[in-house]
Protein backbone atom coordinates (compact mmCIF):
# COMPACT_ATOMS: atom_id res chain seq x y z
CA UNK A 1 0.00 0.00 0.00
CA UNK A 2 1.25 3.91 -0.44
CA UNK A 3 -0.20 6.23 0.69
CA UNK A 4 -0.83 9.69 -1.61
CA UNK A 5 -2.00 12.92 -1.74
CA UNK A 6 -2.69 15.83 -4.05
CA UNK A 7 -2.39 19.56 -2.46
CA UNK A 8 -4.78 21.87 -4.28
CA UNK A 9 -3.32 24.84 -3.37
CA UNK A 10 -3.57 28.74 -4.67
CA UNK A 11 -0.03 29.64 -6.80
CA UNK A 12 0.78 32.86 -6.67
CA UNK A 13 3.53 35.30 -8.22
CA UNK A 14 5.51 35.52 -5.22
CA UNK A 15 7.83 31.86 -5.36
CA UNK A 16 8.20 32.92 -1.58
CA UNK A 17 4.73 32.42 -0.28
CA UNK A 18 4.85 29.43 -3.16
CA UNK A 19 7.23 28.07 -1.12
CA UNK A 20 5.90 28.46 1.93
CA UNK A 21 2.75 27.16 0.86
CA UNK A 22 4.85 23.36 -0.36
CA UNK A 23 6.62 23.28 2.89
CA UNK A 24 3.39 23.51 5.08
CA UNK A 25 1.33 21.13 2.83
CA UNK A 26 4.54 18.74 3.13
CA UNK A 27 4.22 18.69 7.20
CA UNK A 28 0.84 18.55 7.18
CA UNK A 29 0.56 15.58 4.95
CA UNK A 30 3.73 13.67 6.48
CA UNK A 31 1.55 14.38 9.88
CA UNK A 32 -1.25 11.62 8.21
CA UNK A 33 1.48 9.41 6.85
CA UNK A 34 1.00 10.53 3.31
CA UNK A 35 4.04 8.78 1.12
CA UNK A 36 4.00 10.88 -1.76
CA UNK A 37 2.32 14.28 -2.17
CA UNK A 38 1.91 16.19 -5.53
CA UNK A 39 1.17 19.74 -6.16
CA UNK A 40 -0.34 21.86 -9.18
CA UNK A 41 1.83 22.85 -12.04
CA UNK A 42 4.17 25.95 -11.57
CA UNK A 43 3.96 25.23 -7.75
CA UNK A 44 6.91 27.45 -6.99
CA UNK A 45 7.68 29.87 -9.69
CA UNK A 46 4.78 30.35 -12.30
CA UNK A 47 6.39 33.42 -14.46
CA UNK A 48 7.66 32.78 -17.87
CA UNK A 49 9.12 36.08 -17.96
CA UNK A 50 13.05 35.26 -18.41
CA UNK A 51 13.92 38.45 -16.94
CA UNK A 52 11.64 37.51 -13.76
CA UNK A 53 13.64 33.94 -13.61
CA UNK A 54 16.64 35.17 -13.57
CA UNK A 55 16.57 37.36 -10.35
CA UNK A 56 15.41 33.54 -8.85
CA UNK A 57 17.65 31.74 -6.83
CA UNK A 58 15.85 28.26 -8.15
CA UNK A 59 18.85 26.23 -6.04
CA UNK A 60 18.10 27.99 -3.15
CA UNK A 61 14.39 26.92 -2.81
CA UNK A 62 14.89 23.85 -4.27
CA UNK A 63 17.35 22.75 -1.26
CA UNK A 64 14.94 23.82 1.18
CA UNK A 65 11.77 21.89 -0.40
CA UNK A 66 15.03 19.00 -0.72
CA UNK A 67 15.25 19.78 3.16
CA UNK A 68 11.80 19.73 3.87
CA UNK A 69 11.26 16.27 2.41
CA UNK A 70 13.65 14.61 4.36
CA UNK A 71 12.91 15.77 7.56
CA UNK A 72 9.56 15.05 7.09
CA UNK A 73 10.38 11.86 5.68
CA UNK A 74 8.04 12.22 2.84
CA UNK A 75 8.23 12.18 -1.09
CA UNK A 76 6.92 15.41 -3.37
CA UNK A 77 6.30 16.47 -7.04
CA UNK A 78 6.04 19.80 -7.49
CA UNK A 79 6.13 21.94 -10.67
CA UNK A 80 8.04 24.56 -11.56
CA UNK A 81 9.07 27.17 -14.73
CA UNK A 82 12.87 26.82 -14.73
CA UNK A 83 15.48 28.77 -16.66
CA UNK A 84 18.68 26.79 -18.58
CA UNK A 85 21.00 27.84 -21.06
CA UNK A 86 18.39 30.87 -21.57
CA UNK A 87 15.40 28.61 -22.06
CA UNK A 88 12.19 28.20 -19.90
CA UNK A 89 11.10 24.53 -19.25
CA UNK A 90 7.74 24.06 -17.67
CA UNK A 91 9.17 20.91 -15.19
CA UNK A 92 8.00 18.44 -12.34
CA UNK A 93 10.88 17.66 -9.98
CA UNK A 94 10.05 14.47 -7.90
CA UNK A 95 11.96 14.52 -4.49
CA UNK A 96 12.32 11.36 -2.59
CA UNK A 97 12.05 10.96 1.59
CA UNK A 98 15.57 11.46 1.72
CA UNK A 99 15.66 14.57 -0.06
CA UNK A 100 17.41 13.77 -3.03
CA UNK A 101 15.88 14.33 -6.36
CA UNK A 102 15.20 11.57 -8.25
CA UNK A 103 13.60 12.15 -11.45
CA UNK A 104 12.68 15.66 -12.81
CA UNK A 105 10.21 15.58 -16.19
CA UNK A 106 10.48 18.86 -18.51
CA UNK A 107 6.98 18.78 -20.10
CA UNK A 108 6.76 17.56 -23.85
CA UNK A 109 3.21 18.30 -25.06
CA UNK A 110 2.59 22.18 -24.66
CA UNK A 111 -0.65 24.15 -24.45
CA UNK A 112 -1.40 26.79 -27.21
CA UNK A 113 -0.08 30.03 -24.59
CA UNK A 114 3.07 28.29 -23.81
CA UNK A 115 4.50 27.70 -27.52
CA UNK A 116 7.02 30.40 -28.28
CA UNK A 117 7.43 31.25 -24.57
CA UNK A 118 8.87 27.81 -23.24
CA UNK A 119 10.86 25.11 -24.57
CA UNK A 120 9.54 21.64 -24.84
CA UNK A 121 10.53 18.51 -23.53
CA UNK A 122 12.13 15.60 -25.24
CA UNK A 123 11.18 12.73 -23.79
CA UNK A 124 9.28 10.81 -20.40
CA UNK A 125 10.22 7.62 -18.54
CA UNK A 126 8.47 5.58 -15.94
CA UNK A 127 9.99 5.97 -12.41
CA UNK A 128 11.95 3.15 -10.42
CA UNK A 129 10.60 3.80 -6.62
CA UNK A 130 10.33 1.86 -3.23
CA UNK A 131 6.89 1.81 -4.15
CA UNK A 132 7.42 0.41 -7.74
CA UNK A 133 7.33 2.25 -10.98
CA UNK A 134 5.22 5.90 -11.09
CA UNK A 135 4.91 8.30 -13.72
CA UNK A 136 4.52 12.13 -14.26
CA UNK A 137 2.71 14.00 -16.22
CA UNK A 138 1.99 17.62 -16.93
CA UNK A 139 -1.29 19.35 -17.29
CA UNK A 140 -2.02 19.09 -21.24
CA UNK A 141 -0.15 15.99 -21.68
CA UNK A 142 -3.40 14.30 -20.65
CA UNK A 143 -4.70 14.93 -23.76
CA UNK A 144 -2.47 12.56 -25.28
CA UNK A 145 -3.61 9.07 -24.68
CA UNK A 146 -0.44 7.35 -26.50
CA UNK A 147 1.65 9.60 -24.25
CA UNK A 148 0.24 8.31 -21.13
CA UNK A 149 0.45 4.79 -22.71
CA UNK A 150 4.10 4.76 -22.43
CA UNK A 151 4.33 5.13 -18.87
CA UNK A 152 2.40 2.11 -17.86
CA UNK A 153 3.75 0.08 -20.74
CA UNK A 154 7.14 0.84 -18.86
CA UNK A 155 5.43 -0.37 -15.37
CA UNK A 156 3.97 2.69 -14.30
CA UNK A 157 0.96 1.66 -11.99
CA UNK A 158 0.19 5.14 -10.24
CA UNK A 159 0.75 8.21 -12.60
CA UNK A 160 0.68 11.85 -11.35
CA UNK A 161 -0.52 14.74 -12.82
CA UNK A 162 0.19 18.06 -12.43
CA UNK A 163 -2.28 21.00 -13.78
CA UNK A 164 -3.16 24.72 -13.46
CA UNK A 165 -6.10 24.01 -15.81
CA UNK A 166 -7.26 27.80 -17.25
CA UNK A 167 -11.07 27.65 -17.03
CA UNK A 168 -11.94 28.57 -20.36
CA UNK A 169 -15.71 27.10 -20.21
CA UNK A 170 -16.33 25.33 -23.74
CA UNK A 171 -14.41 21.86 -23.15
CA UNK A 172 -14.18 21.86 -19.47
CA UNK A 173 -16.32 19.45 -18.36
CA UNK A 174 -15.21 17.09 -21.19
CA UNK A 175 -11.53 17.68 -20.02
CA UNK A 176 -12.05 17.04 -16.47
CA UNK A 177 -13.38 13.50 -17.15
CA UNK A 178 -9.90 12.60 -18.52
CA UNK A 179 -8.54 11.31 -15.64
CA UNK A 180 -10.85 8.38 -14.82
CA UNK A 181 -10.63 7.58 -18.52
CA UNK A 182 -6.65 7.68 -18.37
CA UNK A 183 -6.73 5.75 -15.12
CA UNK A 184 -8.76 3.27 -16.82
CA UNK A 185 -7.55 2.32 -19.97
CA UNK A 186 -3.90 2.18 -18.67
CA UNK A 187 -5.11 -0.14 -15.69
CA UNK A 188 -3.51 2.21 -12.95
CA UNK A 189 -4.01 5.20 -10.64
CA UNK A 190 -4.50 8.31 -11.46
CA UNK A 191 -3.83 11.61 -9.48
CA UNK A 192 -4.42 14.74 -10.93
CA UNK A 193 -3.47 18.02 -8.61
CA UNK A 194 -4.93 21.54 -9.99
CA UNK A 195 -4.50 24.76 -9.04
CA UNK A 196 -7.03 26.71 -6.40
CA UNK A 197 -7.09 29.56 -8.14
CA UNK A 198 -9.91 31.38 -9.16
CA UNK A 199 -9.04 31.67 -12.84
CA UNK A 200 -8.84 27.61 -13.03
CA UNK A 201 -11.01 24.13 -12.76
CA UNK A 202 -10.14 24.10 -9.44
CA UNK A 203 -10.21 20.41 -9.99
CA UNK A 204 -8.14 17.66 -8.20
CA UNK A 205 -8.65 13.90 -8.08
CA UNK A 206 -7.30 10.55 -7.09
CA UNK A 207 -9.02 7.63 -9.03
CA UNK A 208 -8.88 4.21 -9.78
CA UNK A 209 -9.49 2.20 -13.13
CA UNK A 210 -13.27 1.62 -11.51
CA UNK A 211 -13.75 4.73 -9.45
CA UNK A 212 -13.10 7.93 -8.25
CA UNK A 213 -11.87 7.87 -5.06
CA UNK A 214 -11.16 11.23 -3.60
CA UNK A 215 -12.27 14.53 -5.16
CA UNK A 216 -11.72 18.29 -4.49
CA UNK A 217 -13.37 21.02 -6.45
CA UNK A 218 -13.24 24.77 -5.93
CA UNK A 219 -11.46 25.38 -2.86
CA UNK A 220 -8.20 24.86 -0.95
CA UNK A 221 -7.59 21.78 0.26
CA UNK A 222 -5.81 18.36 0.30
CA UNK A 223 -7.21 14.66 -0.70
CA UNK A 224 -5.60 11.42 0.52
CA UNK A 225 -6.32 8.07 -0.06
CA UNK A 226 -4.32 4.63 0.45
CA UNK A 227 -3.40 2.82 -3.36
CA UNK A 228 -3.11 -1.30 -3.79
CA UNK A 229 -0.94 -2.41 -6.22
CA UNK A 230 -2.18 -5.96 -6.04
CA UNK A 231 -5.31 -4.29 -7.23
CA UNK A 232 -3.45 -2.75 -10.67
CA UNK A 233 -1.59 -6.32 -10.80
CA UNK A 234 -4.53 -8.07 -10.80
CA UNK A 235 -6.65 -5.50 -13.44
CA UNK A 236 -3.61 -5.54 -15.96
CA UNK A 237 -3.90 -9.67 -15.95
CA UNK A 238 -7.59 -9.55 -16.49
CA UNK A 239 -7.92 -6.96 -18.94
CA UNK A 240 -5.07 -6.99 -20.31
CA UNK A 241 -4.47 -3.38 -21.70
CA UNK A 242 -1.06 -2.81 -20.64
Amino acid sequence: MVKVAAAQIKVTRSTEKNLNKIINCIRKTSSKNVDIVCFPEASLIHSKNKNTIKKIQFDDYLKKIKKSCRENKIHCIFGTNILEKNKIYNSAFFIDDKGKVIYRYNKVNLFRNEKGKVTSGKINKAIKTKFGKIGIIICWDISYPEFVKQLSRQGAWIIFCSSYIKNYGRELESYLQIPYVRAFENSCYFVSCDSANKDCAQYSIICSPSKIIKNIKGKEGLIVAELDRRKIVGLRKRYGLV
